[in-house]
């Protein structure tokens, strides 16, 4: 459950350093106050580029094996052969392996 959040901080930048948390807020896919109360609150704020990417991947795998799982509890299938499932799901595995060690702040 979302917190109600009731205090508001005036904060005065100039055009270049709202420029700058501006261009690290939408790196980091993230609102420029949702970036700016992580930054001020110590949280770690990490940016993985390509990490979109994996994900619409992993989505549309996920997508994919539901719909299987549908039609085989509706009867329609009996087998299915999950090895290019496997391999794509281990290349996103690899992808993020890699990725993890690309962080950016």
């Amino acid at each position: 459950m979302k917190e109600k959040k009731e205090r508001r901080i005036t904060l005065r930048l100039t055009q270049e350093q709202y420029d700058s948390i501006a261009a690290k807020a939408e790196l980091a896919q993230m609102s420029v106050g949702a970036y700016v109360r992580g930054a001020a609150l110590r949280h770690k704020v990490v940016v993985v580029d390509g990490l979109k990417e994996i994900t619409h991947e992993l989505k549309g795998i996920g997508r994919s094996v539901n719909q299987l799982a549908v039609l085989a509890n509706m009867g329609r299938i009996k087998e299915v052969h999950l090895v290019d499932t496997w391999e794509a799901l281990s290349q996103i595995y690899w992808k993020l392996q890699e990725l993890s060690g690309q962080e950016k702040r």
